[in-house]
């Protein structure tokens, strides 16, 4: 949520925090190099905002879950929301 000071213009945002989960190899790309970690972040902010913020590299292959979910660049957080970065499976 958004909001302005009328008197100031100052531009207020409120913030949320998710845990992120960088499964195997992927947590070399974590801040702090841990599986999982916290991140607090702009409401509303998207998956591939969340990318962007811990440095991921954009063109590696992952899947991405959400709350248990699959999820694209454009999903939209929310307070609590848990995500979970990993390689996809290979297999034959």
């Amino acid at each position: 949520m958004r909001f302005t000071d009328t008197d100031t213009g100052t531009l207020f945002l409120n913030f949320m925090m998710i845990d992120i989960h960088l499964l195997g190899y992927l947590a070399k790309f974590s801040p702090t190099k841990q599986e999982k970690f916290k991140l607090e972040l702009p409401e509303e902010t998207t998956v591939s905002q969340v990318l962007k913020e811990i440095e991921f590299p954009v063109d590696l292959e992952k899947v991405v879950l959400v709350n248990g979910r699959h999820a694209d660049g454009s999903t939209r957080l929310a307070d609590g929301d848990e995500i979970f970065v990993f390689v996809p499976a290979a297999g034959g």
